[in-house]
């Protein structure tokens, strides 16, 4: 891998798009440039990750984001479940990557701290489906498959080598943002005034989620190789 000018000039802008869409376009009404804005964020990073020629399977995951990104960039229930399998994609490549590093990495001590977060993880997921159940409807097809998906990626991030701990935070962060995102999709009405809280707080948690994780992997695989 390498880091050089062209990574960071496409994670630069990517940081760029994140801001800009968090602290203007997300408060403004659905348009085409709103949704390339969004989309902007995770596709110039799989760009910066493919000029730094890191592993493919995190530049895949990086992709799906960006399709479920724009996907769900509009209010429009029929690309709904398109948007959550772009996400279910991008959650099972980082469920594979992080048991990778983990199985080549051989550091799993201590063990305790990863068994207790692991456990944490399950139950807060098991608990918030139980809340969410009587809401989904049909959307559970696609809803409890992605919950499932996302419960084991945040549970096969507490393996990865301790150097990796930024992916660990970042996939505890993708777990708060999926929950609060679900809460505001099936639990709040359309006009609720805490949609004013909760829609930065999805975007907020979920682009340093995405920030914090690939770092963490990049770290470890950096230190893998040294």
């Amino acid at each position: 891998m390498s880091f050089g000018p062209y990574f960071w000039a496409w994670t630069s802008l990517g940081l760029v798009a994140a801001i800009a869409y968090g602290a203007h376009f997300m408060a403004r009404p659905e348009t085409l440039i709103r949704a390339i804005v969004k989309t902007v964020f995770m596709g110039a990073l799989a760009a910066g990750l493919i000029a730094a020629g890191t592993p493919a399977p995190l530049v895949a995951a990086a992709v799906a984001s960006a399709i479920g990104d724009f996907l769900l960039a509009f209010d429009r229930k029929w690309v709904l479940p398109f948007g959550i399998l772009s996400f279910l994609v991008a959650q099972l490549l980082y469920v594979i990557i992080f048991l990778a590093l983990w199985f080549f990495s051989g550091d799993n001590s201590p063990l305790l701290p990863r068994y207790l977060a692991m456990a944490a993880i399950v139950l807060a997921a098991i608990s918030f489906l139980v809340w969410m159940a009587p809401k989904l409807g049909w959307m559970a097809l696609a809803v409890v498959p992605y919950a499932i998906a996302i419960t084991g990626m945040g549970a096969a991030a507490m393996w990865l080598p301790w150097v990796g701990w930024p992916a660990m935070v970042g996939a505890l962060l993708f777990l708060v943002s999926d929950f609060v995102l679900a809460a505001e999709l099936f639990r709040l009405a359309p006009d609720s005034p805490t949609r004013r809280i909760t829609a930065p707080i999805v975007w907020w948690t979920y682009a340093a989620a995405q920030i914090a994780i690939a770092a963490g992997v990049l770290l470890v695989a950096m230190d893998g190789a040294t």
